[in-house]
């Protein structure tokens, strides 16, 4: 069975109930969710920070809101970064709490 096969189209289908259909545990679904989400187009998965779970997009504004989030998600990782970097060059020096 492709975990592929479960994602519907309808609905958001949560990692418990990917869980209990597969058997397999939550970091192998994630891992590969990951791997159909990257790996084409036809194997398209999104999620929302909104809803729980994942599914397949039906109609353009699910895909627009999906990119606006991960676009979001992205610049927020982005300053992190920015700020592990500062705190990184800055080592040793008082006041930066570590």
């Amino acid at each position: 069975m492709n975990i592929i096969d479960l994602i519907p189209f309808d609905r958001y289908i949560t990692l418990d109930e990917l869980e209990s259909a597969t058997g397999i545990g939550r970091r192998a679904i994630r891992n590969e969710l990951h791997k159909l989400r990257t790996a084409s187009p036809k194997t398209l998965i999104i999620s929302s920070s909104s809803k729980k779970g994942y599914k397949r997009p039906t109609d353009y504004d699910e895909l627009i809101r999906c990119r606006n989030e991960s676009v979001k998600r992205i610049k927020a990782e982005r300053k992190k970064i920015q700020i592990l970097d500062i705190v990184i060059n800055n080592r040793g020096q008082k006041g930066l709490g570590i």
